[in-house]
């Protein structure tokens, strides 16, 4: 076992050990639903790089929920990956169209896939905030999700298409035991592909982690498997864009 692999099992089980995470349970290979996730999404929404942004691109995962409905309440449009087959990169949801009443059922999985409007890479917007989802992270911004890489590949995706840069800030929320010593998650275990934080949001703080660890500049096409290319739709169209 790696020591990402290592460092995620000993997140998961202190989790539910500690009962942290309300459900889904068991915990192990999913991104932890973690008491005070809504205070997380607060000290996001209080950030100057949540305020100024018009566009943000938040992950479908559980503990996101109150955070995609701050942002349409705040009037920012959501973009939010479909479920793994899909042949799009993400749902628009769009305060100017979905009505006041509707965000906080469009916030939620059954509500974005019935509300949000399918996007083709070119009738994307923009990114101003990406908001990736998290199992461990440390002050210094190094990151890991659940394992899968479908976060990587879709922020790959994105640089691939110009609608973030290197400048782009990258956030996660997280319960505050997910936050661990660097040593732990050195800089030297991660993998080109690996997305750093820029900013980290618990229901106690905000770190800015100042990160010097690189953002990936595109697509690694050797590290894509064929089952990523049918559960990741978007990636036949960009490839379908590419000079052959």
């Amino acid at each position: 076992m790696d020591a990402k692999c290592a460092l995620r099992k000993q997140i998961w089980e202190e989790m539910e050990k500690n009962n942290l995470v309300p459900y889904p349970l068991p915990l192990t290979g999913r991104i932890p639903n973690f008491y005070g996730s809504k205070d997380a999404a607060y000290k996001l929404c209080s950030t100057k790089e949540f305020r100024c942004a018009k566009t943000i691109k938040i992950h479908p995962s559980l503990n996101a929920q109150h955070l995609r409905y701050l942002a349409l309440k705040f009037g920012k449009m959501v973009l939010t990956p479909p479920l793994p087959g899909h042949d799009f990169l993400y749902y628009l949801l769009d305060p100017d169209v979905i009505s006041t009443e509707s965000y906080k059922f469009a916030a939620s999985k059954k509500g974005f896939n019935k509300l949000g409007r399918p996007c083709k890479l070119s009738e994307i917007p923009r990114i101003d905030l990406v908001v990736v989802a998290s199992v461990a992270c440390t002050r210094q911004g190094a990151r890991v999700g659940k394992g899968k890489g479908y976060g990587e590949v879709e922020y790959g995706i994105l640089r691939e298409m110009g609608l973030v840069n290197e400048k782009t800030p990258i956030a996660t929320i997280v319960h505050d035991v997910q936050i661990v010593e660097e040593n732990a998650l050195p800089s030297t275990s991660l993998s080109c592909h690996d997305l750093p934080v820029d900013i980290i949001c618990t229901p106690r703080c905000v770190v800015r982690t100042q990160t010097r660890i690189p953002k990936p500049q595109g697509i690694y096409w050797d590290l894509i498997s064929d089952v990523m290319m049918d559960d990741i739709g978007a990636l036949k169209e960009l490839k379908s864009l590419k000079p052959s």
